[in-house]
């Protein structure tokens, strides 16, 4: 069994927490959460990372580039990483081992119709939780998952 925790960090940060048996990811926890929430939500899955055999961090890369200077809304992405990474370091989970990942390329393995067809449809929020379930499914790719409920 796989578990991976999977940060989509922004003003509203999607996070979701699957477990995975090598033929279909199960959704245990997904929200969006305000930053004032989202230490301790976080928290409460790094405090007993170690009790899951194979267990992985997944957040979405955030670069900044003149779009981003032009956000206002900029620092939030910034501070919430700095946020996952402490609270890894505090809870035993080096945070070099996180994995940063490509919107982009999240967005393109798993656009909506592909979320709902493989049943991790987040309901609610604005998507945040949708983009961190993107993440933690293509995390499952890049390490052998094939969704057949896709290729048919």
């Amino acid at each position: 069994m796989r578990y991976v925790l999977s940060v989509d960090p922004g003003k509203a940060s999607g996070v979701v927490f699957i477990s995975y048996d090598e033929e279909t990811p199960k959704r245990v926890a997904s929200a969006e959460v305000q930053p004032h929430e989202f230490a301790n939500y976080i928290e409460n899955f790094l405090q007993g990372w170690k009790k899951y055999e194979n267990f992985v961090v997944v957040c979405e890369r955030f670069t900044i580039n003149a779009q981003t200077v032009r956000n206002s809304q900029a620092p939030y992405s910034l501070e919430q990483i700095g946020v996952l990474k402490h609270l890894c370091r505090s809870n035993g989970y080096d945070p070099e081992s996180i994995i940063f990942q490509s919107p982009a390329d999240a967005k393109a393995m798993f656009p909506n119709e592909a979320l709902k067809k493989v049943g991790t449809w987040h309901v609610g929020g604005d998507g945040h939780a949708n983009d961190a379930m993107r993440h933690a499914l293509l995390r499952l790719v890049k390490t052998g998952w094939k969704p057949r409920v896709l290729l048919d």
